[in-house]
This record gives C-alpha cells, sequence and structure tokens, in this order.
C-alpha cells in the first residue's frame, strides 16, 4: 500500500521501499526519495511538477493509494494515480483530481466519469483502490465501491485484460495546458 499526501504544491508518498520497487521518472529535482526508501515526495512548482513509476508491471490485482488532497485554492493542480500499459493497445485505469477555486468541491475522474465526493478530500486521507480481474475494474473510494467497468468486448468496448501495467503517480501544474 502506497500513502500519497498532497500539501499546497508538495506530495508525500510512503511505501516498504521506494527504491526497490518504483522510479522517479521527472521532476528535475522535486521528486526525491528519502528515509532509506521509507518516503518518497513529488513537488511541483509553476512550469513543471514530478511522478514514479512502478519497476514492476501487473497483470489484475488490487492497487491502494491514500491521498490527501491540496487544500485552499488549488486551481491549476492535477493530481493523478494511475495504471498505464505501453504499446499499440495502450490503456489506463486512473483517478485524476483537477484542483478548483476555494470553496469549490473537488471532482473525481475516472476512465471518462466523474464523481463528486461526499466528504473533503483535503481534511483527512481517504483510500483510492482499483480491484482489476478479467471480467471488471471496480473504482473504490474508502472501500466503497463508486463505479464498475465491465469487460464488454462481446459488444466492441475494448477491456485491458492482455497487456500488463505499471504504477504511476504524478503532480503537475495544468494552468498553461488549461489555457
Amino acid at each position: 500500500m502506497m500513502s500519497l499526501v498532497v500539501g499546497s504544491v508538495f506530495i508525500v508518498v510512503l511505501a516498504s521501499n521506494f527504491y526497490q520497487d518504483f522510479d522517479i521518472t521527472w521532476g528535475d529535482g522535486r521528486a526525491q526519495i528519502l528515509n532509506n526508501g521509507e518516503l518518497l515526495t513529488l513537488s511541483l512548482d509553476k512550469p513543471s511538477g514530478s511522478g514514479f513509476q512502478s519497476k514492476n508491471e501487473y497483470l489484475f490485482g488490487k492497487i491502494d493509494m491514500q491521498l490527501k488532497l491540496v487544500s485552499g485554492n488549488s486551481a491549476g493542480t492535477v493530481t493523478a494515480y494511475y495504471l498505464s500499459s505501453q504499446g499499440s493497445t495502450h490503456d489506463e485505469i486512473d483517478f485524476e483530481f483537477l484542483g478548483n477555486l476555494s470553496g469549490d468541491p473537488y471532482i473525481l475522474h475516472t476512465k471518462e466519469q466523474q464523481f463528486y465526493l461526499w466528504f473533503d478530500p483535503t481534511a483527512d486521507f481517504h483510500t483510492y483502490s482499483f480491484l482489476w480481474n478479467p471480467q471488471r475494474i471496480i473504482f473504490s473510494v474508502d472501500g466503497k465501491p463508486i463505479r464498475e467497468f465491465k469487460n464488454a468486448e462481446s459488444v466492441g468496448v475494448p477491456y485491458p485484460k492482455d497487456q500488463p501495467v505499471r504504477i504511476y503517480s504524478s503532480l503537475w501544474n495544468a494552468n498553461d495546458w488549461a489555457d
């Protein structure tokens, strides 16, 4: 299990050993592995952010991440936690949070659907989970299923079941991209 804390422009991630299980993929010094591999931090500045990925690939399983999002005016920030394959049949399974103006609710984005959360995701940690198998993907928040994406390949809907994925997470500034 990983824990992800998003501060005003800062993410802290906890795992068993980041040196062993994850690589920092971008960030030009804004990402660091600390405390003998027990802590990974991602930070953000105006022009860029930072991110990491798992060293291993996975085909099916349950993955949990604990997040606490940026409070106050976080407009322009994007916090993403996702599973992604590479190659010609690229697919993604994701949780994505777009920052907002103070007082506006956070909207959770998952694979083309949006959800308003029933709690303040900036007040405390909450667990966001993927349960992925050949039949379905279940998206859960704090153990409560919020979405089920069923395998409907029989009627022509693509489903990620043949290609392994890596775990990714990133924090970045979308202001320039969104303008």
